[in-house]
């Protein structure tokens, strides 16, 4: 029979074992604890450090949790390099993170103690940072694990590149090394406060080159631009049909569909050394009067190659065209084009407001997870233009709709998406 009475000491004996095991299955939990080295300046004194190798493709590192950034994740890949999508960021401590000159690998030391002495005589330039840890580890990498469009948090969960780090609001001070000089090209320095208001930051992302002086990389970051390629329309160009439902962006970089046969041949120039370039009219249909798109690219891999049919290529939207004249021959159409610039006039700022607005709400009704980063990017563009091009771009009309305003003025493309999004909303709010 199973003896359900215990002794005082047997008590005692089991408590101490339980508190024992579930020790262990802390520290367990929390995975392996950094190293802890002792400084050759003071022997008496011992500071956690722990030194990483560090390969960055981007020319950064970082230090962050991509789960605590996962508010980006429908940004775009280079979202940190906009202050107006950090501001917060920096404001409330998700990351600490700097900018070297170019990509490679490089050593990094991160630590709660001061700077070796060794390390002093060799620092650089330096930038302050507020970092705050929640869940008692941060993911030191290259640059390659902020959330965006292309990377989820989630993909990161059990990365090697961990280091238990404990909760606490931290400043961190990032310190540039001699490289020909020292083992170390970063220090990251954790210390921690009691009030994270007190430390004075970089107001966007430190970039930090010995023997240069400390720079941030983004401030006044410039909104939506395209760059047009209107005065190289060729005499003929081959026409593509246009796959997409949106309609391509003049002046911007995009990725296209193009049929694998195209793609063949000019991979074959390419290889041989011949011009690889291919003028090509995306259009809906090969007809005198109808628009498409001019493109030329010149590069070109077996990456790019999709399916047995197409091929997807990212290259720069060079212009909108009209279609003059068609020549068809057995292998393909032959279009001549005029080219169609994006109208150059100016608009109003009160119609500049209401479009802006509009385009909020109009997000706002799709739950567009992007939304400040595109609003921001819209309000920062470089010219009236720019800014009808951003709307159009991200409200991804119908190629066919889009097709209208091709030969518009800035002034009616205002008028025509203010009518197209108060509908929108409109009917969006009768929905509801």
């Amino acid at each position: 029979m199973r003896n359900y009475f215990y002794t005082d000491e047997l008590r005692r004996y089991d408590f101490c074992n339980i508190v024992a095991i579930l020790l262990l299955l802390v520290l367990s939990a929390c995975g392996s604890t950094p190293e802890v080295t002792k400084s050759n300046d003071n022997e008496n004194k011992e500071s956690w450090s722990i030194n990483r190798v560090v390969h960055s493709e981007k020319g950064m590192v970082s230090l962050l949790d991509p789960f605590d950034l996962s508010h980006h994740q429908a940004d775009p890949v280079n979202w940190f390099m906009h202050d107006f999508a950090i501001q917060d960021d920096l404001e409330t401590g998700r990351f600490a993170a700097v900018l070297t000159d170019r990509p490679g690998t490089y050593n990094v030391r991160v630590t709660f103690g001061e700077l070796t002495k060794a390390e002093q005589l060799v620092a650089g330039p330096q930038a302050r940072l507020r970092l705050r840890v929640i869940n008692r580890r941060l993911l030191l990498s290259g640059g390659d694990t902020w959330p965006s469009v292309e990377a989820n948090p989630q993909s990161f969960a059990y990365d090697q590149r961990w280091i238990n780090i404990p909760n606490a609001d931290y400043g961190v001070v990032i310190t540039a090394l001699d490289p020909t000089a020292s083992q170390t090209d970063y220090v990251f320095q954790l210390f921690r406060v009691d009030d994270m208001k007190n430390i004075k930051y970089a107001p966007a992302l430190p970039q930090l080159v010995y023997g240069q002086s400390p720079a941030v990389v983004g401030l006044n970051a410039k909104g939506v631009q395209y760059h047009e390629r209107c005065a190289d329309i060729p005499d003929k160009a081959n026409w593509v049909p246009l796959i997409s439902s949106t309609m391509p962006i003049p002046g911007a970089v995009q990725t296209v569909e193009l049929p694998r046969s195209l793609h063949a041949t000019a991979l074959a120039r390419q290889q041989s050394g011949s011009y690889a370039a291919m003028p090509v009219v995306l259009a809906r249909s090969p007809q005198v009067g109808s628009y498409g798109f001019f493109i030329k690219p010149d590069t070109w891999s077996e990456d790019q190659l999709q399916s047995q049919n197409q091929a997807m290529v990212k290259t720069l939207i060079r212009c909108a065209v009209r279609i003059s004249n068609v020549e068809i021959t057995p292998d393909d159409f032959q279009l001549q084009l005029e080219a169609i610039p994006t109208a150059i006039d100016r608009v109003s700022q009160g119609e500049k407001t209401d479009l802006i607005n509009g385009f909020q709400a109009w997000m706002t009704h799709t739950n567009d997870m992007a939304w400040h980063f595109k609003s921001e990017m819209v309000k920062r563009s470089d010219s009236d233009a720019a800014m009808v091009l951003g709307i159009l771009e991200y409200l991804n009309l119908s190629a066919k709709e889009s097709e209208d305003l091709l030969p518009m003025s800035n002034a009616l493309r205002v008028d025509y998406l203010l009518d197209r999004i108060d509908g929108f909303t409109n009917t969006k709010a009768g929905q509801q």
